[in-house]
């Protein structure tokens, strides 16, 4: 079991509760989370919705209690990680889904903002400080595939967890990093992209790779012409970008180039017929571009503390190369099991249930 130092905290970031507890196993999953649970000296002290901090000497975790059990000698309390409290419905506006009206990170710190900073239902804030990491290129044409509900209004009913932060690091490499400032009794969130390429040699003996369920995405379109069904002499061309957004840039290319070709008969109440081109034509390019471009999962465990492949350096969202029996695999971080010993790295937006996984391991997790 790991030694880690337990602070709880009030929904104000006040402290409430610190123990040294040790704990066998904690899953800190950012797309398919699970709850936790650890066990504390008895205490009556501790509430669900309070917040929790584990950290070990290579790891640090902040998440949401959501169950408390006391008992005579100890308290039982289940939490998850902090991003689920996200786990809400709300109003969005499906016209933000077009290309270079408002960008994805804007739009993920807007609702968070209306939602749980300047709520005009104060019980529902928290003390967040939200802010966009200027270093990275914001993703401009995007679609999450919401749409609305009625012909007449462009809103919809949405989870801003399931439906925008999970979506946006599944298709853009967009990541909301989460770093509670206990001093200023802040929950700092930073919207960024972890693009700082990470290698990894699977062929290692330290390396045990557990899961290998990958999708290449080479057949998938990278380079999409759009002519315009009604005038031939028109068209437009898109480009998917390394770092998987894509509009009508010709920069940072997806090679070898797979190119498609398709038409379109400009349609909707745009008066102009080039603008009603475009316009058709990117809702196209949103239906074959926007898919997830990391639909696979690899499952790596490693040593706690390993000095060669350093699982704790690598972070959500961040891309990394697979080097494994000579073929180069390219996915995102996107959770993490710790153990006692061992860390298990999951990359990929795809997760194998459970009851499939034991019947893989001969009824085994």
């Amino acid at each position: 079991m790991i030694l880690y130092n337990a602070d709880i905290f009030d929904g104000q970031l006040n402290s409430v509760f610190h123990a040294a507890v040790s704990i066998r196993n904690i899953d800190d999953d950012y797309i398919s989370p699970t709850i936790n649970s650890v066990e504390l000296p008895a205490t009556d002290l501790i509430k669900s919705g309070h917040f929790i901090r584990l950290e070990s000497d290579l790891f640090v975790f902040f998440g949401v209690i959501t169950d408390v059990s006391p008992g005579e000698n100890v308290t039982s309390v289940k939490f998850k990680s902090f991003i689920t409290i996200f786990d809400d419905e709300f109003l969005f506006d499906s016209s933000l889904q077009q290309l270079s009206t408002q960008t994805l990170e804007a739009t993920i710190e807007k609702y968070i903002q209306e939602l749980y900073v300047t709520n005009s239902d104060t019980c529902q804030n928290l003390p967040i400080s939200i802010s966009i990491d200027p270093n990275i290129r914001q993703t401009t044409a995007w679609a999450l595939g919401m749409v609305r509900e009625r012909d007449d209004t462009y809103f919809c009913i949405g989870n801003l967890y399931n439906n925008v932060i999970v979506k946006a690091l599944k298709k853009y490499g967009v990541v909301i990093n989460v770093f509670p400032d206990l001093s200023e009794k802040k929950i700092r969130l930073r919207i960024t992209k972890n693009v700082v390429p990470f290698n990894i040699d699977a062929d290692l003996k330290n390396v045990h790779v557990k899961t290998l369920k990958y999708n290449a995405k080479s057949s998938n379109t990278n380079k999409l012409v759009i002519y315009n069904l009604d005038d031939f002499s028109q068209s437009i061309t898109f480009y998917v970008h390394t770092d998987n957004t894509w509009d009508d840039e010709d920069r940072d290319r997806v090679v070898p180039v797979i190119r498609d070709i398709r038409s379109v008969s400009p349609y909707g109440d745009i008066e102009d017929p080039q603008e009603a081109f475009i316009d058709s034509a990117i809702s196209m390019a949103y239906s074959i571009l926007s898919g997830s471009a990391y639909d696979n999962l690899i499952e790596l465990e490693v040593s706690l503390g390993d000095p060669i492949v350093k699982p704790e350096e690598i972070l959500i969202g961040q891309r990394v190369s697979i080097w494994y029996k000579g073929a180069k695999y390219t996915s995102i971080l996107t959770g993490r099991k710790i153990n006692d010993n061992t860390i298990t790295l999951l990359f990929g937006s795809e997760r194998i249930e459970y009851s499939k996984r034991a019947a893989m391991n001969g009824g085994k997790s």
